[in-house]
């Protein structure tokens, strides 16, 4: 019982490694803590260790899913409470399956025990976190939200990720406390070499922090990110309809000077054909005017059905559609089933189709990878738009995640998509947090949440593509499933 509230209490502090508070080492710690409760637990326990630290993680680390559903989608407390419950009790398996995974099946002899050490700490245990993430994040369309490697943003273990993403961040955590647990648990050669592991993979990183995997062209672009905090309960009343016009419209008139003005995620409530003619039109002749560039979201409809869109408007009219829409915010799975939700939370789009192609827009001369909210989530998918596009943009609606942690982990996120893909980001959100950052994921500057601002600066566009853009999550999967195979042929020897 023990064993398992330190487990819980562990997964809780890992939260406290991501964003807003950014405690890095505690990546390091906190796994650590786990991988000791596992050492001496046989396969059942370590089930129920690992379970009990993915409640204390994902409890509190998207403790914020309440805040949607309750706050914003207007939920009765019992059923946002339940909701999140559940979700989290679900989530919780993953790191049940790693415990189950590395356990040892039986004792080991003496003269097996150094091949066992070495086949459970430095490579199955790295192999199968790592695998568990990328599985949680496409399994029933995915959750990749807290994925370790993204702790890491402002440290040097975070320069493999142009190489093989996200998921190799989290690979170089793990794998770096296997190494230690193989130093402890060793003696003679192979404690040498878990000393040399220790120290080599570090050096390996800090000379990839030299390294330029994209070109920077010899022009940069002027650009306006618009948060116009618009509250999540107002967004959709039809008294804000003119006055959400008026704000956005108003403030893009007096950014003229600019190359791009980008709006947030649906800054614009309604269906493009209600704004087309008596707003939309009259902006665009100004637009083209001043050779600037606006991107915009709104819902439009096509024959296919109605879409979450990102607008390029200009001297002509180019259109991205949301590509991964969010199971119960914008579509319901298994309609049939489910579809009393509706009556017991508020899904103002509940009713969205996904877009198909995964196309570029264009500013200038130059290409743009766009993702909308919760897209940006997935690498893969932003990745499918480069080498060609110059930047990225991602605009969002983080109101209904509220005055919670879900803001500032998003905006993590975002971070990571431009450092695996060597491109500068724009990220205009509704009520914060919106970013200019820099091809290697730093941000350059920030709006305040939850006030009416308007981000100005610059970006320089780059072209070439990372290693990570040409293999995705393709290198680091094949990878640990080799480092997988490896170890459990090696301990089952």
């Amino acid at each position: 019982m023990i064993k398992l509230l330190i487990a819980v209490l562990s997964g809780a502090l890992l939260t406290t490694a991501f964003a807003p508070l950014g405690w890095w080492f505690v990546a390091f710690i906190s796994p650590a803590i786990l991988m000791m409760l596992w050492q001496q637990a046989n396969r059942r326990q370590a089930i129920w260790i690992g379970y009990a630290f993915g409640l204390g993680f994902f409890s509190t680390g998207v403790s914020w899913v309440y805040n949607s559903i309750h706050e914003f989608g207007h939920a009765p407390v019992p059923f946002a409470v339940a909701l999140t419950v559940l979700f989290s009790l679900t989530l919780a398996v993953f790191p049940a399956f790693v415990g189950w995974v590395q356990a040892p099946r039986q004792s080991t002899s003496q003269s097996n025990q150094k091949q066992a050490v070495f086949a459970r700490y430095v490579l199955i245990f790295p192999a199968i976190w790592v695998l568990s993430e990328w599985v949680r994040g496409w399994l029933l369309t995915g959750f990749p939200w807290l994925q370790l490697g993204y702790s890491q943003l402002d440290t040097f273990f975070s320069t493999i990720a142009p190489v093989a993403g996200v998921l190799s961040g989290s690979w170089v955590i793990v794998v770096l406390i296997g190494f230690g647990f193989w130093v402890w648990s060793s003696t003679g050669k192979q404690r040498v070499m878990g000393v040399f592991g220790l120290l080599v993979l570090p050096i390996i990183l800090l000379s990839l922090a030299r390294v330029e995997w994209t070109d920077a062209v010899d022009k940069t672009l002027d650009v306006r990110l618009i948060q116009g905090n618009i509250a999540q309960e107002n967004k959709w009343q039809s008294s804000w309809l003119v006055p959400t016009i008026d704000l956005y419209v108003g403030l893009t008139e007096e950014n003229l000077d600019a190359d791009l003005v980008v709006w947030p995620e649906v800054a614009l409530p309604g269906r493009y054909s209600l704004f087309e003619q008596s707003v939309l039109t009259p902006l665009q002749a100004k637009l083209t005017q001043s050779n600037t560039d606006l991107m915009f979201g709104v819902l439009r409809k096509n024959e296919d059905g109605l879409h979450n869109a990102l607008v390029r408007l200009n001297s002509d009219t180019e259109m991205y559609l949301k590509r991964h829409l969010v199971p119960f915010g914008e579509y319901i799975p298994f309609r049939n089933s489910l579809a009393w939700l509706k009556d017991m939370v508020e899904l103002p789009s509940s009713d969205l189709s996904a877009g198909k192609v995964a196309n570029t827009l264009s500013v200038g001369e130059f290409k743009v990878a766009s993702s909308i909210c919760y897209e940006d989530a997935y690498g893969s998918e932003v990745a499918d738009m480069l080498p060609e596009a110059n930047f990225l943009v991602n605009v969002s609606n983080d109101a209904w995640f509220g005055d919670s942690l879900a803001p500032h982990q998003h905006l993590e996120i975002s971070r990571m998509r431009a450092l695996e893909t060597g491109r500068p980001l724009l990220r205009a959100t509704s009520t914060g947090i919106s970013a200019i950052v820099d091809h290697r994921g730093q941000i350059q500057s920030t709006s305040p949440q939850f006030e009416l601002h308007v981000l100005k600066g610059s970006i320089t566009p780059r072209t070439g593509a990372t290693p990570y853009v040409i293999w995705q999550d393709k290198l680091i999967v094949i990878l640990m499933l080799i480092s997988l195979g490896a170890g459990l042929l090696l301990r089952r020897r």
